[in-house]
């Protein structure tokens, strides 16, 4: 059942994560495509995790698994040489970009390491996302947060942290698309607001950075499966991210699986619709370049 319809919206920027890739993803890349084609999407975006060159900057369910820091590598080298192939085979039926989602570990040398898988690999594009906060990983477990939140004195402290953090990154990095800008909220749920008036001044900021890179919000819907009623970002981020800040957004359905293909575009676009959203911003791989273009919504 086509979900899309091939509509111009149909567009995802960032997700297909797939099992061979990430440790904590299901299927193969092929039959996230084919879920992809079922549901109708024009232009599906794949954006596996950078490998990380350290061990302590391995996940946990990687140790447990028994991976390290070569089996990621090359697993990734795989998984460029794999997207190159899938994106020609599924030419016509539909358009696929490679891309990947750039871990900001170490913070001393993440900015020459992504650079570097780019040029090396000759992806398309890079979500820029911070899962790490000087290099302590922020959002893989209540736990893991718990334990970076204790370096702060508050959770304002570290949410401020957090925004200045995405802003550094999109300045060094300059991504084609900013992965959930509010994942900070993710875990800070038990411990209290993530919307504080310091809080939003240091979001102005990285939506400024974003804005003047030129980068594409990712309007990313695992929200939803986390239990939230909006996508990433919020409300009131979005709003300031669209009427202040001018800033593009497309969606991502952030999918570590053929289930999650799809799920919360439809409740993402009623979103939008209803904060003054009429267009998105899409990506387009033309020759050997990259055009950006605005469809309606």
């Amino acid at each position: 059942m086509s979900f899309f319809e091939r509509s111009p919206w149909a567009v995802s920027l960032h997700g297909g994560h797939s099992r061979a890739y990430c440790d904590h993803a299901d299927n193969t890349l092929r039959e996230i495509l084919d879920a992809a084609v079922a549901a109708g999407y024009r232009t599906f975006g794949v954006t596996e995790h950078a490998p990380r060159d350290e061990p302590r900057f391995l996940y946990p369910e990687e140790i447990k698994l028994g991976w390290d820091v070569p089996k990621v590598q090359r697993d990734f080298a795989a998984y460029a040489h794999e997207t190159q192939l899938l994106a020609g085979e599924y030419a016509g039926r539909l358009h696929v970009l490679r891309g990947f989602e750039a871990e900001v570990v170490p913070w001393d040398r993440y900015v020459d390491i992504t650079l570097g898988l780019r040029a090396r690999y000759r992806f398309d594009y890079v979500v820029g996302s911070v899962h790490w906060l000087d290099d302590r990983i922020t959002d893989y477990s209540q736990e893991s947060f718990d334990e970076v939140l204790k370096e702060y004195r508050n959770l304002e402290a570290m949410a401020v942290h957090y925004y200045e953090r995405v802003a550094a990154m999109v300045r060094a990095l300059r991504p084609e698309v900013v992965g959930h800008l509010d994942v900070i909220r993710k875990y800070a749920r038990p411990h209290g607001p993530v919307d504080t008036p310091a809080i939003r001044d240091a979001a102005d900021g990285a939506l400024e950075a974003i804005r003047d890179a030129g980068s594409i919000l990712d309007i990313n819907t695992a929200a939803y499966r986390k239990g939230f009623d909006t996508p990433y970002p919020a409300p009131w981020l979005l709003d300031r991210a669209v009427h202040r800040f001018g800033v593009g957004v497309c969606f991502g359905d952030d999918s570590h699986g053929v289930a999650q293909v799809g799920a919360g575009i439809l409740e993402a676009r009623a979103y939008l619709l209803e904060h003054g959203v009429r267009e998105l911003a899409t990506l387009e791989r033309v020759g050997n370049g990259l055009a950006r273009h605005r469809v309606p919504l």
